[in-house]
């Protein structure tokens, strides 16, 4: 169907203030419950008596649940309203959040996070497409303010108020926060969230097909990537990712042949919006190792305990908060989004070469602060900008399919961000480790050994500040390269000519 056969929402009924933030904050509990369950990683897998390696199921299979998920939004549409979908994806959120608050084993663990990745993957896309299908063009600019006030103010304390309930109670705190969470979120959708033109059509042909080679695909790559956070990529990874290569590709092809595909890849292919996902993924990869390696670097370089590592990680995203209705004000000024989106890169860049030259193993939070208080100019400066000019260009049916394969990329270069930051990081630091245990006199065995290499308080306290002063350094080689690949973003938008 056309999107043209789509008409526009009514003007005549008067739509909720709120509804914008509504809808954010209710897309939120999918972010929530990523950061949340980062940060707490350590108690959490401490409380199931999970290995490291096999911890990494927790976060591959809630993704690759949400973005299966995405699939079936096309078809499930076209029978529910999305405020009956925002709303369904909350319950069943919900359900698997509660089944993660009484989980005692590991097992039980996982299956509350496949049920909590099939109510909170799509929920960003289902909030923001009722935004687009509820609310009249002329009113979608103040909804969409709300909306991205609503998404980063979700996240905006969790570090702090993750790290604090597992201090005053256990790690099922963390899971009880996003029951509490999403039930909220889910009252305030009744309330006040409007429903939209909705045009029911027939469900279609169950294309299983597609959806098996889609959930192998995404499967096969998330967990692959996920799995470089401990070990360099080997044969079995290495088949993984051909695996899940071949199952995209297949999908690729099978839904550009199929009459009546579940996604729609010929919709949302102009250039226009290729380049802006091309961007997107430059954002989410950064931004997925910088979130990989920050607390590493607090944590491991710094010193600090988890809690302060929290608090300071809490100062970027409650700073991107506090800075949208600021950039709101300004936008009307603001005549290029181009420059606003470079700005954004350069930003960010000197920020991280600033941290780079500040990674001394003794630096105070205080200095710390307003360095990670500016990393929140970045998803304002970047990710907003980048959004405006997307999907600017799409309405209703085909504005659904693009924002839903952006959400699926969107978990991926997470993933792919953190693998591949991690694995730099590994090779940093076994480099940097390997020198400086040269550098210690005795310890090659070329020189008598030293008799106070022969107190094992002394050679514990040796090997604790080795590994610190490798976290140092791979700390910032991380934030050079980092910084470099900001300054590659802040070229490559000021030379392209799509997105503009």
């Amino acid at each position: 169907m056309s999107a043209s056969l789509v008409p526009e929402p009514p003007s005549a009924p008067a739509l909720p203030a709120h509804l914008g933030l509504v809808a954010g904050l209710s897309a939120g509990a999918d972010f929530l419950a990523n950061t949340t369950v980062s940060v707490s990683s350590a108690y959490v897998r401490g409380g199931v008596s999970a290995a490291p390696e096999d911890f990494l199921w927790v976060f591959t299979l809630y993704a690759a649940a949400g973005t299966t998920a995405i699939l079936f939004l096309d078809r499930l549409s076209r029978a529910l309203r999305y405020r009956t979908l925002l709303m369904l994806g909350l319950a069943v959120f919900m359900t698997g959040s509660l089944l993660a608050a009484v989980s005692e084993s590991f097992q039980m663990l996982l299956v509350a996070r496949v049920i909590q990745g099939l109510g909170g993957g799509p929920l960003m896309t289902v909030a923001r497409v009722l935004v687009q299908t509820a609310v009249p063009a002329r009113q979608r600019p103040t909804q969409l303010k709300g909306f991205m006030i609503g998404i980063l103010g979700s996240t905006s304390l969790a570090p702090w108020l993750s790290t604090h309930l597992i201090q005053a109670w256990d790690w099922h705190a963390v899971f009880v926060l996003h029951l509490a969470y999403a039930c909220t979120m889910l009252l305030a959708c009744w309330q006040v969230l409007p429903d939209e033109v909705h045009q029911p059509r027939s469900l279609g042909e169950a294309d299983w097909v597609a959806a098996a080679a889609f959930v192998i695909g995404t499967l096969s790559f998330l967990h692959a990537f996920e799995a470089m956070h401990y070990h360099w990529l080997d044969l079995s990874m290495a088949w993984g990712l051909c695996a899940g290569a071949a199952a995209l590709g297949f999908l690729g092809w099978h839904l550009h042949r199929h009459p009546d595909p579940w996604f729609d890849l010929r919709r949302i292919s102009s250039q226009r919006y290729v380049m802006g996902v091309a961007f997107y993924g430059l954002y989410y990869l950064i931004s997925g190792a910088l979130n990989y390696f920050t607390p590493l670097y607090l944590e491991s370089g710094e010193g600090y305990n988890v809690e302060t590592a929290g608090n300071i990680m809490t100062a970027a995203s409650l700073t991107a908060t506090l800075l949208l209705p600021v950039y709101f004000r300004a936008a009307p000024f603001l005549t290029s989004r181009r420059h606003v989106i470079a700005t954004g890169f350069a930003v960010m860049g000197v920020t991280l070469y600033w941290l780079s030259a500040h990674v001394t193993g003794g630096t105070p939070m205080g200095t710390l602060l307003p360095a990670f208080a500016l990393k929140g100019v970045f998803p304002v400066l970047v990710v907003v900008q980048v959004a405006g000019l997307t999907f600017k260009e799409f309405q209703h049916l085909d504005f659904a399919h693009a924002y839903a394969l952006k959400n699926v990329l969107r978990q991926l270069a997470l993933a792919v961000g953190a693998g591949v930051g991690n694995l730099y990081w590994l090779k940093v630091s076994a480099t940097a480790r390997t020198d400086l245990v040269g550098q210690i006199g005795g310890l090659s065995g070329e020189a008598p050994e030293p008799a106070w290499t022969q107190s094992t308080a002394a050679l514990s306290t040796l090997s604790r500040l080795l590994d610190q002063q490798a976290a140092l350094i791979s700390a910032q080689q991380c934030f050079l390269v980092l910084a470099v690949a900001c300054a590659i973003g802040c070229v490559l938008i000021l030379c392209q000519k799509a997105l503009q």
